[in-house]
């Protein structure tokens, strides 16, 4: 193993050397990788970042050192692995250390604890792990206290919207946040401002689905489960002790439509042009615009939370959308009567890799 002080000739001694683990090398997780060269040229002469594995779920490239350059060539030699050797390798690795987890599992989110007990700083992708049932998120809290270790997850709700950091800084500067809004999916942001009642609304999901905005099964996007879960994310930052099922859930779907097979959701399609003619019509009369919105009201300690197809005034902030943008509305002490807006790509490789290292350039701050 390459020690945390061991530095390459002409760099001086006391260089800290943070390593560096990749878990995932689907398509933001390439786009981290080739964003990481230059970011090791950025930090030079303040930390030298080494990248010395790189994993996915079949397989594991556990090194001394990779090149970030040639990362997908070096991972040709990867080998299957077991859980037990991946920790018993992070465990072995000097400090400081971070594990990027930039894969959508949950059983991989579930190891956390271990990833702590062997002295891991996370940076995480994965909204897995901070929508873990609560017993088991403040197990993962209380393991991070115990061990003066970091965990950053800004990109699981906004990609490289930093929602989460400006949540904090007004926390930690004295602020009092009283209610976070907005519209948190860039598909379902695209179907909503593209849609204007000329088109029938699933043929829209059709094309949104060619374009590659949706899941495979685009009842995964208008089940609305995804941004249910970037909700409780943002109501566990406020410390909010809510689980997923305590946030009031209507999908962007007839219910008959939500179970099945697609095949079957195809046919029954009329259902859902219907209901979306319906709700169109009734927001135009009113001089209002429809947006699949997330809510979140702390009100004398109560929470009130719920993520709903709603009509908002077209001088809204909600309104003023382009489509496949995320928009966050935080309401606060110091941002009463002008809100404070955060708005921007919600989705997409460079914006998500880009949040990434956002995340490793603050846990740089502190490992230095």
């Amino acid at each position: 193993m390459t020690d945390s002080k061991q530095v390459k000739p002409g760099v001086a001694a006391s260089l800290t050397t943070l390593n560096v683990v990749v878990a995932g090398t689907g398509k933001v997780g390439a786009e981290f990788l080739r964003l990481l060269a230059s970011q090791q040229q950025r930090f030079a002469g303040q930390i030298r970042l080494n990248l010395c594995a790189i994993l996915n779920s079949r397989q594991a490239l556990l090194s001394d050192t990779i090149e970030s350059q040639a990362w997908s060539s070096a991972f040709s030699d990867a080998k299957p692995y077991q859980q037990a050797n991946l920790v018993a390798y992070l465990a072995a690795l000097p400090s400081p250390k971070v594990l990027i987890d930039i894969t959508p599992s949950q059983d991989f989110a579930r190891l956390y604890p271990a990833f702590i007990a062997a002295g891991c700083h996370l940076i995480s992708a994965n909204k897995q792990g901070v929508t873990l049932p609560g017993a088991e998120y403040q197990q993962i809290l209380q393991a991070l206290v115990r061990s003066g270790l970091r965990w950053l997850s800004n990109t699981t709700v906004g990609a490289g919207i930093p929602v989460q950091r400006v949540m904090q800084e007004l926390l930690q500067s004295g602020d009092q946040i009283r209610e976070v809004s907005g519209v948190f999916s860039g598909t379902l942001s695209w179907l909503l401002c593209q849609y204007d009642g000329t088109t029938a609304f699933s043929e829209l999901v059709l094309q949104a689905q060619q374009l590659g905005y949706t899941e495979p099964d685009p009842r995964d996007d208008l089940s609305g489960k995804d941004v249910q879960r970037k909700l409780l994310v943002l109501a566990r930052e406020l410390g909010a002790e809510l689980e997923l099922a305590d946030i009031e859930l209507e999908p962007l779907l007839p219910a008959g439509l939500a179970d099945g097979d697609l095949a079957g959701f195809w046919q029954q399609r009329q259902q859902l042009d219907l209901m979306l003619a319906e709700a169109y019509a009734k927001a135009t009369a009113e001089n209002k615009v429809l947006r699949y919105a997330a809510s979140l009201c702390l009100v004398d300690g109560q929470v009130q939370a719920g993520v709903r197809l709603v009509a908002v005034d077209n001088k809204a902030p909600l309104a003023a959308l382009a489509p496949c943008d995320n928009i966050f509305v935080i309401t606060s002490d110091w941002y009463q009567q002008n809100p404070l807006v955060l708005k921007g790509p919600g989705a997409g490789l460079l914006v998500t890799a880009g949040g990434l290292h956002a995340d490793l350039a603050e846990l740089v701050k502190s490992v230095r």
